[in-house]
């Protein structure tokens, strides 16, 4: 017998013809407990049976198609690439190498150097797109992975750089002052936001009447060719420091001082690579560089670069271009331009320094014809710590400014060897004496002498050498 009709049966049962002459509530009333739970399970399963019964409906509306049901990406098989354990062992082994890791940079933590010379201070102008950190970071931490690494996704064979690295986005210079944006590509983007021209720097300080006046310290960027013939104002603190790491705008042709009527090349046969082509080139355990060392394996480049037969070796590019830095420097020197100072330390061979001479005072009064020596403060510290401009976001410096009224006549009260001083005061700079100083400064301190851009670096090498000799 069925479950159903089982069931029948059982109220059939319950109401049998020896109570169905009492009244409705009153049948209820006299059954067992047991068997009126009975009943009432009974009937539950009954509506249950025949709702179940019932015909299905008309469809309903089409619903919209859900994902092709593609599996996502496998996080063992994307970050296994380079997170197993043996593999970060090596990049770590590597990046201890390299100068980001053996430099003292961590040391200069201060509001305008931090952004570059620190992990703190990198990731802080990278997120909030300033170009100086808030404050000083005198626990600032030396340059790390986290510095340049900074997972935001794992689709690596897609945008791999945009995934894996801080920053990729187009670079403010500092040559214009922050403003004006240039893309580099994107990895090459990480690194330019530091290896590139420093371009302004101000200082706060206090006149002699008490006037709070700001001093430019770097007042000339960016060159301008059109001033060439014109006079300008050296003064005393100022600088045309290009401060080393200027690696970005020799490699892209730019930002060197370009005399007017002269045609520069840009582009070059590497000019498609990335700084990593070269810097992270293949990891060669005997010489210890390429990989995360940042140093080129120059092993990789000797199919182009040979020593031998008619390829050409880095070395013929570097001595050509150090031949011409030397000519520059010393033709500075004879127009009175650069001091040459010599010092001679026994037994050791004689070395000099040099330095691009000061025109005028910390005012701006043209220099005595006749040298004084004695000392004069130009400027006093203001109250307050160093602060940053809320209009350019520079830093404004707070100090002491106490200088020599000739500082290369100072020179000469010691045992130094001043060349090229004795008869320099009293003469202003034309500007393109300036731009030639300033070429000196923008090949000597880049470093690679002259191998991330050759072309450019001899043309304006030579065009400051030419413009010297024209007069």
């Amino acid at each position: 017998m069925s479950l159903l009709n089982a069931e029948k049966q059982k109220i059939a049962n319950a109401f049998s013809p020896r109570i169905s002459s009492k009244k409705p509530h009153l049948i209820l009333n006299a059954m067992k407990p047991q068997n009126l739970y009975r009943l009432l399970f009974s009937l539950v399963v009954i509506l249950f049976t025949i709702t179940s019964c019932v015909k299905q409906g008309p469809m309903g509306l089409t619903g919209a198609n859900g994902t092709n049901g593609a599996n996502g990406k496998d996080a063992n098989t994307a970050c296994l690439k380079c997170h197993t354990t043996a593999v970060m062992d090596q990049k770590k082994v590597e990046y201890q190498l390299s100068k980001h890791f053996l430099g003292t940079s961590s040391a200069r933590n201060t509001k305008y150097c931090a952004r570059c010379h620190t992990s703190d201070g990198f990731k802080e102008i990278t997120a909030n797109g300033k170009f100086v950190v808030a404050n000083d970071i005198p626990a600032g931490e030396r340059i790390n992975c986290s510095t340049c690494h900074n997972h935001s996704g794992f689709d690596f064979a897609g945008d791999t750089a945009t995934y894996i690295l801080r920053t990729t986005t187009p670079i403010a210079l500092n040559y214009y002052n922050n403003t004006k944006t240039q893309d580099f590509g994107k990895i090459n983007n990480l690194c330019v936001t530091c290896h590139q021209i420093r371009g302004a720097t101000a200082v706060n300080f206090t006149d002699s009447t008490g006037k709070v006046q700001t001093f430019k310290q770097l007042p000339f960027f960016p060159l301008d060719n059109a001033l060439e013939n014109t006079t300008v104002k050296f003064q005393v603190g100022q600088s045309i420091s290009v401060h080393d790491g200027n690696q970005s705008n020799l490699f892209s042709g730019i930002n060197g001082y370009e005399y007017t009527g002269k045609v520069y090349t840009r582009t070059w046969k590497h000019s498609e690579f990335s700084c990593t082509d070269c810097h992270m080139n293949s990891y060669s355990s005997v010489s210890k560089t390429g990989g995360h060392t940042l140093i080129v394996n120059e092993a990789q480049c000797v199919a182009c670069h040979s020593t031998t037969g008619t390829a050409d070796p880095i070395e013929r590019t570097q001595a050509a271009i150090s031949g011409k830095i030397i000519e520059l420097r010393e033709l500075l020197v004879a127009k009175k331009i650069f001091a040459k100072i010599g010092s001679k330390t026994a037994p050791g061979p004689q070395t000099f320094s040099y330095s691009a001479m000061a025109t005028h005072d910390f005012y701006g009064n043209l220099l005595p014809s006749s040298p004084t020596p004695a000392a004069k403060t130009y400027g006093i510290a203001t109250a307050s710590a160093n602060t940053v401009d809320p209009k350019t976001g520079l830093v404004v410096y707070a100090n002491n400014i106490t200088m020599a009224v000739d500082l290369s006549k100072a020179a000469t009260t010691s045992a130094a060897a001043v060349v090229g001083s004795a008869d320099r005061l009293g003469r202003e700079w034309k500007y393109g004496e300036l731009g030639a100083a300033y070429n000196y400064g923008y090949i000597n301190s880049e470093l690679s002498l002259g191998v991330h851009n050759p072309i450019y670096a001899l043309q304006i090498l030579q065009n400051s050498i030419d413009y010297l000799k024209s007069y």
